[in-house]
């Protein structure tokens, strides 16, 4: 039997389910600038599995593009994904798109679990031997705190055809990367 599929997903992006994570710090009806969430952000925070309550750590890196329109994103993101033979490193990848409500960026993205066959070793590595885990949907809410940080709340499932994988909530936060290179 492959991997067990229980994980969150990417970024994606961001859930309604608060997870422990602190009250938002501008009402949902106040405007904000929509290019004040434009950027680069290093986020970490916990995923919680619904079903058994069981949770991880993730960590990683967030770019959104914001303009009159709405948002895109892009994700990459790791984490210790859970298998019968113990957990294994993850990378997590995926885009997603959405609009500005109020104070609030409200989306969806595609991700997909990437999983490393050898164990102790990042995903990521070249050359080393990977397998692709689910595929996942997830809705988001992401929030600009008045500190400048952000936090994004992410709710998954799986992708149309995907049996087995247990939805998850993830909460994160981080800040802007100002070192991060931009597009010219």
């Amino acid at each position: 039997m492959g991997p067990r599929l229980l994980t969150f997903a990417a970024a994606a992006l961001l859930c309604l389910s608060g997870c422990g994570s602190e009250a938002p710090q501008n009402a949902q009806n106040e405007e904000v600038d929509p290019a004040a969430f434009a950027g680069t952000y290093r986020v970490s925070g916990r995923t919680v599995e619904k079903q058994s309550g069981q949770g991880r750590e993730i960590e990683g890196t967030i770019v959104f593009d914001v303009d009159d329109a709405g948002y895109t994103a892009s994700f990459e993101l790791t984490t210790l994904f859970p298998t019968e033979g113990g957990p294994v490193e993850a990378q997590i990848v995926g885009t997603g798109a959405g609009e500005v409500v109020g104070a609030e960026l409200h989306g969806t993205a595609e991700t997909q679990i990437i999983l490393a066959q050898v164990p102790g070793v990042d995903a990521n590595f070249a050359f080393l031997p990977r397998t692709y885990g689910p595929r996942i949907r997830s809705a988001s809410v992401a929030r600009l705190n008045a500190d400048g940080s952000l936090t994004i709340d992410i709710e998954t499932e799986g992708a149309e055809g995907e049996t087995g994988y247990r939805g998850t909530r993830t909460s994160v936060t981080g800040h802007r990367d100002e070192n991060a290179r931009t597009a010219p």
